[in-house]
């Protein structure tokens, strides 16, 4: 494990101490021993870190070892003190509330169009803000949108105050949001939301897998294979086993187990394992509950809703689940499901009950039942994602649909049929299906197909629609292709077909080049038709700059419309990332004489204690952010995403995952000042929405490579500090007492100081910078420097 040890002098110790604090321990999954004992404080700090620990006292037969060559600190512990160790996951006391800020993202788009007789102009912005305050989180969107001869209007969305709760490791929300759409139809509710998070349990437990349980005859080696990988190995003690922090790949293909003992004898089963969305791992739950009044713009009359539902593993092959919807304008649904792994594939079965009292009409009572099933089979590699079918009957209404009908009766329109049960279209069933094969004979890879469609009718009205499309892609040694066609079938019985091929060939093999690292990459050819005269064909080719932060493409094509003249079309499009925001514009022009631009910039920024700091990439509301300050390092790349540290040592970047760690570097490789990063890279562990402070300590100053040499001819002590005539230490020496030393002055003493048989030995050397020095990057060379002994 890769973790920064502080190391402190102690009196009454020759040389300096790890210090191991009680965070330390959590980190290296170590139970916390007790710290009552006089001796369990090796220092008492007053600092965040905490105090030093006295391991040896606390914990019998534990030890501390450091290997001075590399730079390894060795920490040994009886196996009884170890946590059970879920890979990947945090204990909730590292987890960061961040610090107190506020930032805004925005997406601006300003759009011009004209043609012979008619100019068209549009701007749209978006924007989501937010205020950061100890655990909670105050968040806000909104859209504005102009248009030529429109009226304009602002909308604001998700207004919520957020924060989450460790105990129950779930999140809540109060103010605007979507209930969960897993069980029932999910809507827009102004109120309160409560819901597990499972991002906040070991990774392993956060999606399904089942426990595998076994005997083992001697000390054994446990092997578990999926699909001819082995994917999980360990060692077990005679007697009874359980595994339960398998981590298996996709949503089928069943496990192959190998016990071998200690004499070599092996012991194979299998277990079933397929899986669809409601499965849980046995023992774990899942479940979620909102309360508020329903935000549907469609109708007149709001009602207020209390939706729950719960989802629990019950074993390696069920999983239950159920929940309830409750309006006070007369709805009440409830629903009962089971998931099920079984050796033929997974299957979900549910069944939904609905009540609904229409205004001047009756309480109408129905059902609506589904089954899903999933399976991989292992034989062919043939992935059935999901084969899905519902039927609802007569009388069964969902949220969503009750509401509409509810509202249409209370507020009929003038000069239509009123509306009622009778007249009102909704599904009655519907079927999907999705099926990927890759094809492979003989080891060798000849692409992948896929065929997916989907058939749906209605009660009152007797419409049905079809969709259904096929596909195949591949790749050769001249670039990749891949044809796609579509059919649609409406209400009406009208087809809609469409047929779709692609050709990307990159611009190396047609140069016959090595890869290339900017400029334009690959040819994208594309034509598709509709087989009613109607054709497109589209050429483009995109590319970037060494940097990737200019991106570029162009584009031309002919369109053959059937009850049209032909059109032919030329266009490109660019793009910028700045420190400030990505900045973009397009243009095109076509035959009929239209022409069409555009220009947009998207980012954001977060005002914090150390001002104001902008960021180039935008970020959502439920974004995590880290904020970085690195003294002197302007123009170091953070390692998450293409943002920057700015002028003032500060930089932002949106990509972190809650819950879990993410370490943050810099590449200051490129950077025209000569700035040292004291440590390369450090780790946050954020909660949801938090926004964390990495700060990275640096050195500024000319830096240099010194050759040392003793007067008396011997080799000065490997890892020895090196100190200016101010105390300070600017770095150490290396093999062959070649020494990286920086913020070092134009000229000045240095001093070395080591023990030697058992005394301290002290040398010194004098150095001048010289305008004629050789360099290696920024570092000058200094040659020939004698320390004297003294």
């Amino acid at each position: 494990m890769s973790q920064s040890i502080a190391f402190t002098v102690i009196e009454g110790k020759k040389n300096a101490q790890a210090c191991i604090t009680q965070k330390n321990l959590l980190q290296f999954h170590i139970s916390s021993p007790d710290k009552n004992s006089g001796k369990a404080i090796l220092l008492k700090r007053d600092d965040d870190l905490g105090d030093c620990l006295n391991l040896a006292e606390m914990i019998s037969q534990s030890s501390i070892r450091y290997d001075v060559n590399d730079q390894r600190l060795d920490i040994d512990v009886p196996q009884a003190w170890i946590m059970k160790n879920y890979q990947n996951y945090v204990d909730p006391s590292l987890w960061e509330n961040g610090i107190n800020a506020a930032m805004l993202s925005y997406n601006l788009n300003g759009y011009h169009s004209e043609s012979p007789g008619r100019t068209n102009d549009s701007i749209y912005a978006a924007f989501n803000g937010g205020i950061n305050l100890g655990a909670w989180r105050l968040r806000a969107s909104g859209n504005y949108n102009w248009m030529t001869n429109v009226h304009s209007d602002y909308d604001f969305q998700n207004r919520y105050l957020q924060r989450d709760l460790a105990s129950l490791r779930s999140q809540l929300v109060i103010g605007e949001s979507y209930t969960t759409g897993e069980t029932f139809d999910s809507v827009s509710i102004r109120g309160i939301r409560l819901y597990s998070d499972s991002r906040m349990l070991p990774p392993v437990l956060a999606s399904f897998a089942p426990i595998i349980h076994g005997v083992a005859n001697t000390n054994a080696k446990v092997t578990v294979m999926q699909n001819g990988y082995k994917i999980y190995e360990t060692t077990v003690p005679p007697g009874a086993f359980a595994i339960d922090d398998l981590s298996p790949s996709g949503y089928g293909s069943d496990l192959i187990v190998t016990i071998e003992e200690a004499d070599g004898t092996k012991r194979t089963f299998s277990q079933p394992f397929s899986s669809v969305v409601q499965m849980l791992r046995p023992g774990v739950g899942r479940w979620d509950i909102s309360a508020g009044q329903v935000l549907k713009d469609s109708i007149q009359d709001e009602p207020n809703l209390f939706q729950a539902s719960y989802y629990y593993g019950l074993n390696n092959y069920l999983t239950g689940y159920t929940g309830i919807q409750l309006t006070d304008n007369n709805y009440t649904a409830g629903l009962l499901g089971l998931g099920m792994n079984t050796p033929v594939g997974a299957f979900s079965v549910d069944v939904t009950h609905s009540n609904v009292s229409i205004p001047d009409d009756k309480t109408y009572q129905g059902q609506s039942y589904r089954i899903s099933w999933n399976k991989l089979f292992e034989n062919t590699s043939t992935s059935l994602n999901i084969a899905a079918y519902r039927y609802s009957t007569q009388h069964y209404l969902g949220l969503n649909d009750a509401l509409t009908l509810i509202d249409e009766v209370e507020h009929p329109e003038q000069d239509l049929e009123p509306k009622s049960m009778r007249n009102y279209s909704r599904m009655k069933n519907q079927v999907t299906v999705s099926i990927n094969q890759p094809l492979k004979f003989e080891k060798k890879d000849y692409g992948s197909f896929y065929l997916s469609g989907s058939w749906s009718d209605y009660w009152a009205s007797g419409q049905n629609s079809t969709n259904y499309s096929i596909g195949y892609s591949n790749s050769a040694s001249w670039g990749s292709y891949s044809i796609s066609a579509q059919r649609s079938l409406n209400e009406d019985g009208q087809t809609d077909d469409s047929i779709y091929l692609s050709f990307t060939i990159p611009i190396e093999n047609l140069l016959d080049t090595d890869h290339r690292s900017s400029g334009f990459q690959s040819i994208d050819t594309q034509l598709n038709s509709d087989f009613k005269g109607n054709n497109q064909l589209n050429i483009s080719s995109s590319g970037y700059s060494d940097t990737n932060r200019i991106s570029y493409s162009v584009n031309t094509g002919y369109m053959m419309n059937k009850s049209s003249d032909d059109l032919s079309y030329i266009g490109g499009h660019a793009s910028y990332e700045s420190p400030w925001g990505t900045l973009s514009g397009s243009a095109s022009a076509s035959s009929d004489n239209s022409r069409q631009f555009s220009l947009n910039t998207d980012g954001g920024f977060v005002l914090h204690s150390g001002g104001l700091t902008f960021s180039n990439d935008s970020f959502s509301d439920s974004d995590t952010l880290a904020v970085i300050q690195a003294p002197g390092a302007k123009g170091a790349r953070i390692n998450y995403g293409n943002s920057t540290v700015d002028r003032w040592s500060y930089g932002v970047t949106s990509a972190l995952s809650p819950y879990h760690e993410n370490r943050i570097a810099l590449d200051i490789n490129d950077l025209e000042n000569d700035v040292e990063l004291k440590s390369t890279s450090t780790v946050a562990i954020p909660r949801q929405g938090a926004v964390v402070f990495a700060d990275f300590e640096t050195v500024q100053g000319q830096s240099a490579i010194m050759n040392i040499v003793r007067s008396d001819g011997k080799n000065i002590p490997f890892a020895e500090d090196i100190y200016d005539e101010q105390n300070n230490i600017i770095g150490n020496v290396g093999q062959g007492g070649q020494a990286f030393v920086h913020g070092i002055e134009q000229e000045e003493n240095i001093r070395i100081t080591w023990i030697e048989e058992g005394k301290p030995v002290s040398c010194f050397a004098h150095y001048q910078q010289n305008t004629a020095s050789e360099k290696i990057a920024q570092s000058i060379i200094l040659n020939g420097l004698r320390c004297q002994i003294q």
